[in-house]
């Protein structure tokens, strides 16, 4: 005759903490403390963990969130879904929250930065356990925001004082991939670059450019600036041959704003590589599918999200101060693929 534990596991109903602890031979309290990481015997950790592997049981998030106060839930605020890097991001992130039990709940601001503190002051007010902002820009009216908002926060592509981060080395990235072009001997470089009220991506970039022609007295350059599309990306890079038919290089601080200036070499038959080179920072599918493929500063987009998601858990069940101000900086790779 079967036990009842073992008839709602072979007949397909649910399993409950009780039904495990029986199984287990221990009480609900102890399943209950096994759940949430509290103290046991090794001896009773194992007879759960063995009960639970057999029964394949999952605790409700409902009844977890009613003891805890938080569901179990990553609230994720993006600037945009049309995006590599984003993508790339949300894949390292859920990589590692859904090895946790936990489920994303996804916001975008498109674009508009004066969203995000609405995004955060919801998802706190629904209970998430936490929340990864990516590629915000920040002022000092946004960060009193934040920090008021009691709920574990980290945010990806930028480095902020005073809050957890995961962000790219986009200084150095962009230098390197500037000498590259100055050594293969152009001397007349356009930069496109993005708003500088994105530190990372538009400061930090822009300064890595003007490093490396710095160091080089024969060197001249222009700047234009560009949106984080392929649209604007081909507006400032056809405004810049216009005005100067003797650019020979195009450096870009995005891959979007890359594919839009390709399109202006190809429309205006100069051999990419031979008469002008073209490289940007940010690597995705599409730099390989140009002809010739674009050169790039590589940066590790799904790696940035799994630390992120990783520091993130770390902050739920940790509130010491050395969590909260963790910053890590990932490191790049040059991809030579012949379009310098």
């Amino acid at each position: 005759m079967r036990t009842i534990t073992e008839k709602f596991h072979w007949k397909g109903y649910p399993m409950t903490i009780k039904d495990v602890a029986n199984m287990a031979g221990v009480s609900t309290a102890a399943v209950s403390r096994y759940l949430n990481g509290g103290s046991l015997s090794n001896e009773k950790k194992e007879a759960i963990r063995a009960a639970i592997e057999k029964t394949g049981y999952r605790p409700s998030l409902t009844a977890r969130g009613m003891r805890t106060g938080t569901m179990n839930q990553i609230g994720i605020i993006v600037p945009r879904i049309h995006s590599y890097s984003v993508s790339q991001i949300l894949e390292g992130i859920t990589d590692v929250i859904n090895l946790a039990d936990y489920m994303p709940i996804l916001g975008c601001t498109n674009d508009r930065e004066d969203k995000e503190p609405d995004y955060v002051r919801l998802m706190s007010g629904n209970h998430v356990a936490g929340v990864i902002l990516m590629g915000t820009m920040m002022s000092p009216a946004k960060q009193d925001i934040l920090l008021e908002q009691d709920i574990p926060l980290v945010i990806t592509g930028q480095n902020f004082k005073g809050f957890p981060c995961v962000y790219h080395d986009d200084f150095h990235a962009m230098e390197e991939l500037t000498k590259r072009l100055i050594q293969r001997g152009r001397r007349n470089i356009c930069y496109i670059g993005v708003t500088e009220k994105d530190l990372q991506a538009g400061l930090a970039r822009r300064k890595g450019f003007e490093s490396a022609v710095a160091k080089e007295k024969d060197v001249k350059y222009i700047i234009k600036k560009a949106d984080f599309d392929a649209q604007s990306g081909y507006d400032a890079a056809k405004e810049a041959l216009s005005s100067d038919a003797t650019i020979d290089g195009i450096i870009c601080a995005t891959g979007n704003a890359a594919n839009g200036a390709l399109q202006v070499l190809y429309e205006k038959n100069l051999r990419i590589g031979d008469e002008i080179s073209i490289a940007a920072v940010e690597d995705s599918w599409m730099n390989q599918v140009a002809k010739p493929q674009l050169s790039t500063a590589h940066f590790y987009y799904r790696q940035c999200g799994q630390d992120a998601a990783k520091m993130l858990l770390e902050k739920i069940g940790n509130t010491e101060e050395s969590v909260l101000a963790r910053q890590v900086c990932l490191n790049y790779t040059i991809v030579d693929r012949g379009s310098i």
